[in-house]
């Protein structure tokens, strides 16, 4: 087989991205001024789909029976590349995170590395994927099999520093609700069950539990209802809470201890206990041979960047669901100065400032040139899916 040239592909990607520099802006700036909430991206998912299709890619939407999914592929045999567009936003914050990049980037480099396919052995799959920030919707497509034959799986991630293995916990949503008995709060206190006063005894009692955790762990929530009326004994009170751990076994055991909080509130006031736990989002375990080469290309593109520094942590994301069953990266690019946190309203606005804008090309580069390093090359394959293996 005639030896593909790499570098001149690799040149070619850069350049395939840097003509579609309006359209990709216009795009990014019109899903930021748009944020619509996990499985709700509608406005998100048909701009991107409709680009793609545009370009002369078939594209199937709905896919994995997710509304506002979609995937496109392109060529034939060999390695299976996945690059992954996220698009949705925050409740209150909008795009806190950077969907509106992350979605524009992954299309982007989609579409410069099927123009150049002819040069290469193998297949590029874009996966739009809903509910990043509520609901696993990577998860629910892994579920679909939209994941089964993929050998290597990327995106990047807007953030404040250029990081190659972030550290993102794995991490369950649990939601509560406790159902007392109504009563007027001054005549006849007395004949209500308050599921409120519920409610806040099992908070008091998680804070008090925070307190004893790893400091590697989180533990924190909303109040989602905690009553009708200042004058009435509340029936009802719901929460939602999320329990992070970069240790599976660890989790389980917070799991037992958060659950136990609420538990003893309900026994303490007489409420009745509903409570349900979610899918687990996994640990994010970054593949050490596709973040070198991811590494190699940002570097060649003018950004350097660096390892996980000590104690930070990401969050969490169903990244880690992709990357638990097959080989994946999830990097950071800064879009904006250090110590600017995300899901923050400055942050929402550093997604739509031109540094974000270029930050989101140079992704989509370096992306398209690692997604040709896995095509063009067996042997990272081959060394991707051992390190894949090795540290399962």
């Amino acid at each position: 087989m005639e030896r593909v040239d790499s570098a001149a592909l690799k040149a070619k990607v850069v350049e395939r991205v840097a003509a579609r520099r309006t359209d990709l802006d216009a795009l990014s700036l019109a899903i930021h001024a748009k944020p619509e909430l996990s499985f709700e991206e509608r406005f998100a998912s048909k701009s991107l789909a409709d680009y793609v299709a545009t370009s002369g890619a078939a594209v199937t939407r709905g896919a994995g029976g997710l509304e506002t999914a979609f995937v496109s592929e392109s060529g034939k045999g060999g390695p299976l590349v996945a690059i992954l567009a996220e698009y949705d936003a925050l409740p209150g914050v909008g795009h806190g995170c950077g969907h509106n990049l992350m979605g524009t980037a992954s299309v982007a480099a989609y579409l410069a590395v099927r123009e150049v396919l002819d040069g290469l052995p193998g297949r590029v799959r874009l996966i739009g994927t809903p509910a990043e920030e509520r609901g696993n919707g990577k998860a629910i497509l892994i579920k679909a099999g939209l994941f089964k034959d993929v050998d290597a799986a990327m995106m990047f991630h807007a953030g404040d520093r250029d990081e190659i293995d972030p550290l993102m916990l794995a991490m369950v949503n649990l939601d509560v609700e406790f159902r007392g008995k109504a009563a007027h709060a001054a005549a006849e206190p007395h004949a209500g069950v308050n599921a409120l006063d519920a409610l806040l005894l099992a908070m008091g009692s998680v804070s008090a539990l925070r307190q004893v955790v790893r400091t590697d762990s989180r533990i924190h929530g909303i109040i989602t209802d905690g009553g009708l009326a200042p004058n009435i004994i509340p029936e009802r009170s719901a929460a939602r809470f999320m329990v992070r751990s970069p240790d599976n076994a660890y989790l389980n055991e917070l799991k037992t201890r958060v659950l136990a909080c609420f538990q003893g509130a309900a026994t303490a006031t007489g409420c009745e206990l509903k409570a349900s736990w979610s899918e687990t989002c996994e640990r994010v375990t970054t593949n050490a041979p596709l973040a070198e080469a991811f590494s190699r290309n940002a570097k060649s593109l003018g950004r350097t960047l660096d390892p996980r520094r000590q104690g930070d942590t990401h969050g969490s994301t169903d990244m880690g669901n992709v990357m638990s069953v097959v080989p994946g990266i999830h990097p950071f690019l800064a879009i904006c100065d250090d110590g600017v946190p995300g899901h923050s309203h400055a942050f929402t606005q550093a997604a739509a400032t031109p540094r974000a804008l270029e930050t989101m090309r140079l992704a989509a580069a370096a992306l398209a040139q690692t997604a040709i390093d896995v095509l063009a090359d067996p042997s990272l394959v081959r060394r991707a899916r051992e390190a894949f293996d090795g540290g399962r």
